[in-house]
Protein backbone atom coordinates (compact mmCIF):
# COMPACT_ATOMS: atom_id res chain seq x y z
CA UNK A 1 0.00 0.00 0.00
CA UNK A 2 2.92 2.24 0.81
CA UNK A 3 4.36 1.99 -2.47
CA UNK A 4 1.25 2.59 -4.32
CA UNK A 5 0.80 5.65 -2.36
CA UNK A 6 4.13 6.63 -3.34
CA UNK A 7 3.73 5.96 -7.18
CA UNK A 8 0.61 8.35 -7.05
CA UNK A 9 2.34 10.78 -5.05
CA UNK A 10 5.21 10.50 -8.07
CA UNK A 11 2.70 11.06 -10.83
CA UNK A 12 1.18 14.00 -8.98
CA UNK A 13 4.59 15.85 -9.16
CA UNK A 14 5.02 14.77 -12.52
CA UNK A 15 1.30 15.72 -14.15
CA UNK A 16 2.51 19.45 -15.06
CA UNK A 17 5.91 18.32 -16.29
CA UNK A 18 4.69 17.52 -19.84
CA UNK A 19 1.91 18.62 -21.98
CA UNK A 20 -0.92 16.47 -23.23
CA UNK A 21 0.05 17.09 -26.54
CA UNK A 22 3.67 15.96 -25.68
CA UNK A 23 5.39 13.87 -28.58
CA UNK A 24 5.03 10.37 -27.20
CA UNK A 25 1.27 11.03 -26.50
CA UNK A 26 0.21 9.16 -29.78
CA UNK A 27 2.76 6.23 -29.67
CA UNK A 28 1.32 5.45 -25.53
CA UNK A 29 -2.69 5.93 -27.77
CA UNK A 30 -1.31 3.17 -30.29
CA UNK A 31 0.24 1.04 -28.00
CA UNK A 32 -3.20 1.35 -25.71
CA UNK A 33 -5.81 0.91 -28.72
CA UNK A 34 -4.47 -2.21 -30.04
CA UNK A 35 -4.13 -3.91 -26.53
CA UNK A 36 -7.23 -2.47 -25.65
CA UNK A 37 -8.55 -4.09 -29.09
CA UNK A 38 -7.10 -7.45 -28.94
CA UNK A 39 -8.23 -7.92 -25.56
CA UNK A 40 -11.64 -7.15 -25.82
CA UNK A 41 -12.30 -9.22 -29.19
CA UNK A 42 -10.16 -12.29 -27.62
CA UNK A 43 -12.26 -12.47 -24.56
CA UNK A 44 -15.62 -10.87 -25.84
CA UNK A 45 -16.09 -8.07 -23.24
CA UNK A 46 -14.80 -4.50 -23.41
CA UNK A 47 -13.71 -4.39 -19.84
CA UNK A 48 -11.07 -6.90 -20.07
CA UNK A 49 -9.67 -4.73 -23.11
CA UNK A 50 -10.07 -1.19 -21.06
CA UNK A 51 -8.41 -3.22 -17.74
CA UNK A 52 -5.74 -4.82 -20.23
CA UNK A 53 -4.76 -1.32 -21.71
CA UNK A 54 -4.53 0.07 -18.46
CA UNK A 55 -2.03 -2.34 -16.82
CA UNK A 56 -0.04 -1.91 -19.63
CA UNK A 57 -0.15 1.96 -19.14
CA UNK A 58 0.84 1.32 -15.41
CA UNK A 59 3.22 -1.29 -16.13
CA UNK A 60 5.17 1.12 -18.96
CA UNK A 61 5.13 4.06 -16.24
CA UNK A 62 6.18 1.56 -13.14
CA UNK A 63 9.39 0.93 -15.77
CA UNK A 64 10.31 4.74 -16.43
CA UNK A 65 9.59 5.69 -12.30
CA UNK A 66 12.21 2.58 -11.88
CA UNK A 67 14.60 3.92 -14.92
CA UNK A 68 14.32 7.57 -14.32
CA UNK A 69 17.99 7.67 -15.76
CA UNK A 70 16.69 7.30 -19.43
CA UNK A 71 12.65 7.68 -18.95
CA UNK A 72 10.35 9.99 -16.76
CA UNK A 73 7.49 8.65 -15.49
CA UNK A 74 3.92 10.67 -16.32
CA UNK A 75 0.59 10.28 -15.26
CA UNK A 76 -0.46 11.44 -18.60
CA UNK A 77 0.97 8.89 -20.30
CA UNK A 78 -0.95 6.30 -18.49
CA UNK A 79 -4.17 8.46 -18.55
CA UNK A 80 -3.55 7.97 -22.75
CA UNK A 81 -2.75 4.68 -22.61
CA UNK A 82 -5.68 3.57 -20.50
CA UNK A 83 -8.37 5.75 -22.32
CA UNK A 84 -7.34 4.88 -25.97
CA UNK A 85 -7.42 1.01 -24.75
CA UNK A 86 -10.91 1.70 -23.26
CA UNK A 87 -12.20 3.47 -26.22
CA UNK A 88 -10.77 0.66 -28.71
CA UNK A 89 -12.38 -2.19 -26.87
CA UNK A 90 -15.56 -0.70 -26.15
CA UNK A 91 -15.84 -0.25 -29.97
CA UNK A 92 -13.98 -3.76 -30.80
CA UNK A 93 -15.99 -6.14 -28.56
CA UNK A 94 -19.26 -7.28 -29.92
CA UNK A 95 -21.26 -6.64 -26.80
CA UNK A 96 -20.35 -2.53 -26.27
CA UNK A 97 -22.40 -0.17 -24.87
CA UNK A 98 -23.67 2.29 -28.08
CA UNK A 99 -25.16 1.13 -31.33
CA UNK A 100 -23.93 -2.12 -33.08
CA UNK A 101 -24.94 -2.31 -36.71
CA UNK A 102 -24.86 -5.53 -38.48
CA UNK A 103 -25.55 -6.20 -42.30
Amino acid sequence: MKRLLAFALLFATQAHAESWGGKDKWQHALVGAGTGAVFAKATNDWRYGCAAAAAVGLAKEIYDSTNRNRHTPSFKDFAVTAAAGCGSSIVVAPNYIGFNIKF
